[in-house]
């Protein structure tokens, strides 16, 4: 049983890309005796908070790679003959790292992944496959999106022995991703030439939820021949190791 989601409502309230709303869930539950509590208000309560954090990310940090996800080539799977490290051809490998998405959300990559560099151009889960670009001339444009996985299938009132008698639900949201591969680099990963003046406007909504990792270069072989990890990558600027230790005399008689 396998099933997958995505929501993107940090940003513009938005369930999918350029699809506008509001500024995401702005009412939360107020819990009274007596009260009769069912999936909604625990559900809006939830949402009340994720989205408030998604807008945080989003207006405050902005979006883009915040540490490692480098993409480096993928090792082959059977040793080399030469002594010489083998790679896979038409395929590289992501390392782990932590990403925030256009829309505000966490997107941690903690395992490494291998990301194929051609297929049929369809998306699915990360573990099954992935968004391929349609030229094999390439190059690409290895990507990651925040996808959002219903996990834990329960039976159902009426409880049965298994999940194979009744109809089951899902009782767990797992935040998950999904990588991709495009054929061009878009026009938000590339530096704006233009200063803000004044009192600044609140940004557009990203339409595109991917956030490119590399640019992949690769011979009529599918060798991979280079792999630029900073020309279409947006960095979002870390205060983890911004600190200091107090100064002057802090002795005390």
């Amino acid at each position: 049983m396998h099933t997958t989601t995505t929501r993107n409502s940090g940003c513009c309230g938005q369930t999918g890309p350029g699809q506008a709303g509001s500024a995401g869930t702005l009412e939360r539950p107020r819990y009274f005796p007596r009260q009769l509590i069912t999936p909604d208000e625990l559900t809006l309560e939830a949402d009340y908070f994720r989205d408030r954090m998604r807008r945080h990310n989003m207006y405050l940090h902005g979006w883009g790679v915040v540490c490692g996800a480098l993409v480096c080539p993928a090792p082959a799977k059977t040793a080399s003959t030469t002594g010489q490290a083998a790679t896979e051809p038409w395929r590289v490998r992501v390392e782990p790292g932590y990403v925030l998405g256009p829309y505000g959300d966490e997107i941690v990559i903690d395992i490494p992944g291998e990301v194929p560099l051609r297929g049929d151009g369809t998306a699915a889960d990360p573990w099954c496959g992935e968004m391929y670009a349609r030229d094999p001339a390439g190059p690409f444009y290895v990507a990651v999106r925040y996808q959002e996985r219903r996990t834990r299938p329960v039976p159902a009132q009426p409880a049965g022995c298994d999940c194979e008698d009744l109809p089951c639900e899902y009782s767990r949201l797992r935040d998950g991703y999904e990588f991709g591969v495009l054929d061009h680099c878009p026009g938000s990963h590339r530096p704006d030439d233009e200063t803000a003046a004044g009192n600044p406007e609140c940004p557009a909504c990203p339409e595109s939820p991917w956030v490119v990792l590399a640019e992949v270069t690769v011979d009529a072989d599918g060798v991979v021949t280079e792999i630029d990890n900073c020309s279409c990558r947006r960095i979002v600027a870390s205060a983890r190791d911004d600190w200091r230790q107090c100064g002057g005399d802090t002795s005390t008689s």
